[in-house]
């Protein structure tokens, strides 16, 4: 998804956010000024995610700090509160009409665990939304066209996005290898840790890695982007009779690149709501093929 004029507000605005504890004020619009600049000069291929990147060099280079953004304590919090709850998930999944469909639905709401686009996340919420809101269904002509894929398909790539939210999807592709045991199928994370994101570290410590392969995808950037992930991840992701990403990031990334991609989020951010015509947290499953 290219660049676009909300996104560029939006990345002016937490920029400015970042530096509001500063007192120079002079020094401070200078370094609004650099950040519209980065802005005003990217290139075709970039988006917000990978644009993300640039400001967070900009922000060490400028003030000879990095944000404060240390996750590793949230992600680990976070891991082992779905970890705790796997096995009560698991059972509820089994026990459906649709062990596949609820999975998804299950990896679709951990996708609320997400820092870089929610200003606040919080256990409470997570367990509610587990609890009384997992009851959209995904849509139905989409969801058969997953599964006619599914049937006919001999490599499958899965994208992770988010900590804890991976112990979700780690029931899902256990139920995907259990219905489609011909399937071959590798998890892609983050290669270089980013915010909240799960990363080949989150992958170990709930267990995926014990499930599937799991690769990382050398980059730093906060979603599947083409230009900057490793030449493995590209190999993968081109071999793949079809793709399942998660998360607003993986969309941004990857919306427009044509592969046969069918992906799964909430609508956690005010443009994704407009786009979509979307109530906040609203569940999206789309491919990549069949959206505009």
């Amino acid at each position: 998804m290219k660049l676009n004029p909300f996104c560029m507000c939006c990345a002016v605005n937490k920029q400015e956010k970042k530096i509001r504890h500063f007192d120079n004020m002079e020094k401070k619009t200078l370094y609004m000024q650099k950040v519209m600049e980065k802005l005003s000069q990217a290139g075709d291929d970039d988006c917000a995610p990978s644009i993300s990147i640039d400001l967070r060099k900009l922000y060490h280079d400028y003030w000879g700090e990095q944000p404060s953004d240390d996750y590793s304590t949230v992600k680990k919090e976070f891991n082992q509160l779905m970890l705790d709850m796997e096995a009560s998930i698991e059972a509820e999944i089994r026990s459906s009409d649709d062990p596949l469909a609820t999975a998804l639905l299950y990896a679709r709401i951990g996708n609320y665990i997400d820092f870089a686009a929610l200003s606040h996340v919080d256990r409470e919420t997570v367990l509610r939304l587990l609890r009384e809101e997992n009851k959209d269904p995904l849509p139905a002509i989409e969801y058969d066209n997953l599964k006619k894929d599914l049937a006919h398909a001999s490599k499958l790539a899965y994208l992770t996005d988010n900590c804890g939210e991976i112990v979700l999807d780690k029931l899902a592709i256990r139920i995907l290898k259990e219905q489609y045991p011909d399937l071959d199928i590798t998890v892609i994370v983050r290669g270089i840790p980013v915010v909240n994101d799960a990363t080949m570290e989150d992958a170990i410590e709930t267990g995926l890695t014990d499930l599937v392969s799991v690769i990382g995808n050398g980059s730093g950037v906060g979603g599947t982007w083409l230009p900057g992930i490793n030449t493995e991840t590209r190999r993968i992701l081109s071999d793949a009779d079809l793709i399942i990403s998660k998360g607003q990031g993986n969309y941004e990334t990857l919306h427009d690149c044509g592969l046969n991609i069918y992906y799964l989020f909430l609508c956690k951010c005010e443009w994704f709501q407009i786009q979509f015509n979307a109530r906040p947290l609203e569940g999206m499953f789309l491919n990549e093929r069949r959206t505009d």
